[in-house]
């Protein structure tokens, strides 16, 4: 069986699991942070890892000393990962939030020890390997950013967090002004636009806005910062399924979800001239040296100069696996309007305060069987459902009725099927009310009005 990699060197180093997952090592402590190798992606196998990391699920992680998670997104929290290839005592470090939904998904994952440490409290782990979370303050984003520093170097891995210049600096004289490496993300997969069925020339000025403003954030977060060297990271995915390929277009540099190499060109280009690197799944950093041992086997098999020849294959590879995985999930035995109205007016229940302050008219259209077309509206705080007869409304989602059963009967959140892509909205561009944001706004109240689970949550100084 393969092995994780650690060098017998007091040194800290790192090896790239792809996408936003890593391991850092220092002494004999290796900590993994964010690996997500699971063989069906996330989002209900809609989302893949890019390049393909699956073949690092075979090794032993069983001697990890700790899993640092810094969001609760499954290309993150890995429960796959974190049921399965972990010794049971090997602990979780998550920062700890106000909301408990964050350490419920962690529990659910797993019965592993979570340690929570609050974002700007320094916690310390095996060999003098420092943690420090820095948490999201731009929005209701749950996710930290997270620093690994030993004596001789510092790593800061941005994760999906977009620290605030104020931030930012803080941080770096927190660290003395010495930042060896930094991992920062440089797309993001959003349904919104991606999902709407606007005409192409407004799609493609939405899609560059989002793109435009990711590349821009990196760019002045390793402009302040200053890392020896920066790291591109956390991203894109890729979409094997026959109805999501389209969403891997990058529409000649247009597109919402740039690569890793086309991201790295576009700092180039914009006047970012430190060192940079473009980590794949299996390469190797010295953050005390700065060497970059780039992992041979799967540049044989990957180039971004072959990208879509490698996503040819790796869709035909992956998409029995994805079809059976789609057609084992449960499906409707019932007509879905009486389970859909009676789950849409227990949502208003749960949070009556907010619907006062709701104004939309949003249409569900779910296709095959026991599906139907459904009306919501809420108004002055009341809310109805009704059945309708191709009634017009400012705001039409369709999907299918497998995805409106598991979100019903099978507790799927709206905001992680809307991430799998797998739906279509039609918005009326004259409509002043943003429909779908006052719909995820209730649909959420199923977050807030989560029940904590009662705990005796691990909080030591040192692990």
């Amino acid at each position: 069986m393969l092995t994780v990699y650690i060098g017998t060197e007091h040194r800290m180093q790192l090896e790239f699991l792809g996408h936003a997952g890593f391991i850092v090592a220092q002494g004999r402590t290796r900590i993994a942070c964010d690996p997500w190798l699971s063989p069906l992606g996330a989002f209900h196998a809609s989302w893949f890892q890019f390049p393909c990391n699956h073949h690092l699920g075979e090794r032993d992680y069983r001697n990890l000393t700790a899993v640092v998670l810094t969001g609760a997104h499954p290309d993150h929290l890995d429960a796959s990962f974190l049921s399965k290839k972990l010794s049971p005592d090997t602990p979780l470090i998550v920062p700890r939030q106000a909301s408990r939904t964050f350490w419920n998904t962690v529990r659910q994952a797993c019965a592993n020890p979570i340690i929570e440490v609050k974002p700007g409290t320094d916690h310390t782990v095996g060999d003098g390997l420092r943690i420090l979370f820095t948490a999201d303050e731009t929005s209701d984003s749950q996710s930290c950013a997270v620093t690994f520093r030993a004596r001789e170097a510092v790593l800061i891995n941005m994760s999906e967090a977009r620290l605030t210049p104020k931030q930012r600096d803080v941080l770096k004289v927190r660290m003395g002004g010495r930042i060896d490496a930094l991992l920062v993300p440089c797309a993001g997969a959003s349904w919104n636009p991606l999902c709407y069925r606007h005409p192409a020339e407004r799609m493609t000025a939405l899609s560059m806005v989002k793109r435009v403003e990711k590349l821009e954030y990196a760019y002045q977060a390793l402009g302040q910062m200053a890392p020896r060297m920066g790291l591109p990271c956390g991203g894109p995915p890729v979409f094997l399924e026959e109805s999501l390929a389209r969403f891997n277009d990058d529409c000649g540099g247009k597109g919402l979800v740039p690569d890793q190499k086309r991201a790295h060109d576009w700092l180039r280009q914009r006047g970012y001239q430190r060192r940079i690197e473009i980590p794949l799944p299996g390469d190797r950093l010295n953050l005390i040296s700065g060497e970059f041992e780039p992992d041979q086997a799967i540049r044989r098999e990957f180039s971004f100069e072959r990208k879509d020849d490698s996503l040819t294959a790796y869709a035909e590879r992956m998409r029995p696996a994805i079809k059976e995985y789609v057609a084992a999930l449960p499906r409707p035995t019932e007509d879905l309007f009486e389970p859909f109205r009676a789950y849409v007016h227990r949502l208003g229940e749960r949070n009556e305060s907010t619907l006062k302050d709701l104004k939309m008219e949003i249409r569900f259209i779910a296709s095959g069987a026991h599906g139907g077309d459904f009306l919501v509206r809420c108004d002055a705080g009341e809310l109805t459902v009704e059945q309708t007869g191709e009634q017009s409304a400012p705001c039409t989602l369709s999907f299918d009725t497998v995805w409106l059963d598991q979100i019903v009967n099978h507790h799927l959140p709206w905001k992680d099927f809307f991430q799998s892509l797998r739906f279509s909205v039609e918005q009326d561009h004259e409509a002043e009310d943003d429909h779908l944001k006052a719909w995820l706004t209730l649909a959420d109240t199923q977050a807030v009005s989560e029940p904590a689970v009662p705990t005796s949550i691990e909080k030591p100084a040192h692990a």
